[in-house]
């Protein structure tokens, strides 16, 4: 099912379902403590069958958080996993909403004024419970709503006495109060979120050139898959003569090309390349799961090739050089400390040598091991 939310939006809001377990309990309780009240009251078997019928839902939902919520300590869901989720806990608040349904029409039936004062008070709690609690998922919390009070309402009003026709106007100004209060307890959650995803993402951004930072790289590098056949590769480069382009034409220009060299960057980006601005004009290029050494000196020469070309800053011309180093090490034991510090020697050794592209590679890998499993 569609959301109308951003992704992350939407994955975190269905999460949060699964933590609705101790509204479930009471409901659950609340069902049977009234249910059975009923039938030792009116005798009726129907009202032994909703009730039946709301705890063993009640129940099962109980077990789908319990699960849910383990699912979420291992992992973020995808969007499919996410609508699936969504899809399982509306279908148990949709049966439990039309077993809170069943029973309350069942009471409001007898005019037993003890009866319908507990019926009464099982639908108020209901409605609330799934306002307040539900909320994240509008279009469930109002259907449950609607499920479970609409039908009691129009039992009540076709009661006739004036009593009764209060009693359901009454809670046809709850049913619209409920809705408002759905929708503005949504509104406040995911306007909440993405605030929060939204300092998250600044927190892992450069500000100037829109590239992912330091603490953005170090997570990357965590999340690597760590295959035993495949390789990873950092790229380390910065520029040469950025320090006379910001001397002659200020730093405002120099601002303006690290930026334009951040959207250059970003057109070298794909599944596996991430390109992150450490500092400075220091960048670094991570590159995961290479199959093949070659690889790597393919999207070096990329790199200066892309950023060699000439900028246009302002209507000036501007043409910077790149020094690049880079190593490579098995995917299954790489270390990101390690490997910086390998492509920052080789990239400080060939910018001694005037720029280009060097790499350092440590002597206990055959990379050739590699070259014949590619083949």
């Amino acid at each position: 099912m569609p959301s109308r939310e951003p992704d992350d939006v939407f994955r975190i809001l269905v999460s949060e379902l699964a933590y609705t377990v101790m509204p479930s309990v009471v409901i659950c309780l609340t069902i049977a403590v009234i249910g059975l009240f009923a039938y030792d009251s009116i005798g009726n078997i129907q009202i032994l069958l909703a009730v039946g019928s709301g705890v063993s839902i009640s129940i099962s939902k109980i077990f789908v958080m319990r699960a849910h919520k383990r699912f979420n300590a291992t992992r973020q869901a995808t969007i499919d996993e996410a609508v699936r989720w969504e899809l399982i806990h509306a279908l148990h608040t949709f049966i439990a909403a039309a077993s809170i349904c069943w029973l309350g029409s069942l009471m409001f039936i007898y005019h037993d004024l003890s009866v319908q004062i507990l019926a009464t008070a099982l639908l108020y709690g209901y409605c609330a419970g799934v306002a307040s609690r539900v909320s994240v998922r509008p279009y469930i919390a109002a259907s449950a709503i609607v499920i479970a009070s609409v039908p009691p309402t129009i039992v009540v009003a076709l009661q006739g006495d004036t009593a009764h026709l209060i009693l359901a106007t009454i809670f046809a100004v709850f049913i619209g109060a409920a809705m408002q209060s759905v929708w503005h307890v949504y509104r406040m959650a995911t306007r909440q979120i993405s605030l929060r995803l939204e300092i998250e993402q600044q927190a892992r951004r450069d500000p100037l050139t829109g590239l992912c930072n330091r603490i953005a790289l170090t997570e990357a590098f965590q999340a690597l898959k760590r295959d035993e056949d495949t390789l990873t590769c950092v790229h380390c480069f910065d520029l040469d003569g950025f320090k006379t382009v910001n001397d002659r034409f200020g730093h405002a220009i120099g601002d303006e090309l690290l930026a334009a060299i951040g959207t250059r960057l970003q057109e070298l980006q794909g599944p596996g390349n991430i390109p992150v601005r450490i500092g400075g004009d220091e960048f670094v290029m991570l590159q995961s799961t290479l199959s093949h050494p070659d690889d790597a000196d393919a999207l070096a020469a990329r790199i200066l090739g892309t950023l060699g070309m000439p900028y246009v800053i302002s209507g000036r011309p501007i043409t910077i050089g790149i020094s690049l180093g880079y190593t490579i090490a098995p995917s299954s034991t790489a270390d990101l400390g390690d490997m910086m510090r390998l492509a920052d020697a080789a990239s400080y050794r060939v910018k001694r040598q005037g720029g280009g592209v060097d790499r350092e590679i440590p002597a206990t890998l055959d990379l050739n091991a590699y070259s014949s499993a590619a083949a």
